[in-house]
């Protein structure tokens, strides 16, 4: 029997400036077992993913983003150790094991791979941005034969990468809406759920299972699946603060239906779930990549100006230093609510 495992996370919930990127994941295990309730994909595919940055054998770390995104001063201290250099390298060694077998040479290329639409701001337009960033492009051939390799050896596929991306307009523009932050995620949610069916669609038959951060940060999301997917029951398998867990059958079908499926929601879901973590991977890269442009922009403006990763503190330092070329209205466009 086959399974569909998706993973759902997000990069830039906190920050005060720049986009909302929320990463989606999904894998098709081919051979498996309905006996083995929690497939690990790390395990599977151990001959060419890891989980360290440090791995003798040279595999490709597939993690949570915030421990593979190096910090700046580090990295300033190297020149060799670029802080997207671990992010960069799973992630589009990653897409090119997609259906188009090759590496985006450009963020706007990433972007169409990815369905992400980065949009709505000047400071998000001008000359795409060249990658890779932080190495060459061989260099990402091999790491993605690596994982070719093992994808083909556990008959596992890369079915899609995606990322939902939310500018600072409509991040406001929801939370004007609804008076609810957390409503931000679940809007992007609904968005990767669309696509969730479209590949339950496409691999008929095949479980799916859809795991995801705590978006939102909620343990009770039957009222929002029943929202987002009016035409499915939910019935409720466990919830609390550790984890929650949904089955959806669509209605009129019954509880057997092969069109089921199930999703969950846990803090820190990308340490147990591959496909979470290289969600998370995807949507902080291309965040990142967005506030490259973002400090792109303001930089041509004021060359003495430091560039912001767009979290709160150091928000805030900008905007007092680059208080002389940002219009009142820049600010109301760029600053998000909450």
């Amino acid at each position: 029997m086959a399974l569909v495992l998706v993973g759902i996370d997000e990069a830039g919930f906190g920050p005060l400036l720049g986009p909302l990127c929320v990463g989606m994941s999904a894998f098709l295990v081919e051979d498996w077992n309905e006996g083995d309730q929690k497939p690990c994909l790390w395990k599977m595919l151990s001959a060419g993913v890891c989980r360290e940055t440090k791995d003798k054998r040279g595999r490709v770390a597939i993690a949570d983003s915030k421990a593979l995104k190096l910090p700046n001063d580090v990295a300033e201290s190297n020149a060799k150790r670029h802080p997207l250099m671990h992010l960069e390298r799973g992630v589009l060694a990653a897409a090119a094991n997609l259906e188009t077998e090759s590496v985006p040479l450009t963020d706007s290329a990433l972007h169409d791979l990815l369905e992400a639409k980065l949009s709505g701001h000047p400071w998000y337009e001008g000359t795409p941005v060249s990658l890779p960033v932080s190495t060459i492009a061989p260099m990402l051939g091999i790491s993605a034969n690596l994982i070719a390799r093992s994808l083909e050896e556990s008959r596992v596929r890369l079915l899609a990468m995606r990322c939902r991306v939310m500018d600072e307009r409509e991040f406001n523009s929801v939370i004007g809406a609804t008076g609810n932050k957390g409503d931000v995620c679940i809007a992007t949610l609904a968005h990767h759920l669309k696509i969730v069916l479209e590949l339950a669609a496409a691999h008929p038959g095949a479980s799916i299972r859809v795991a995801c951060d705590k978006l939102g940060g909620r343990d009770n999301y039957a009222l929002v699946l029943e929202r987002i997917l009016p035409d499915w029951d939910c019935s409720v398998i466990e919830q609390g603060a550790d984890r929650s867990v949904y089955e959806l059958n669509r209605k009129g079908t019954g509880a057997e239906s092969h069109g089921a499926f199930r999703v969950s929601f846990q803090p820190e879901a990308e340490d147990e779930h591959l496909p979470v973590a290289l969600a998370s991977m995807i949507a902080k890269y291309v965040r990142e990549l967005a506030m490259h442009r973002f400090n792109r922009y303001w930089s041509a403006r004021m060359p003495e100006l430091k560039p912001t990763a767009g979290y709160r503190q150091d928000a805030q330092r900008w905007l007092a230093d680059a208080a002389a070329v940002v219009s009142k209205e820049d600010r109301l466009a760029m600053i998000r609510r909450a």
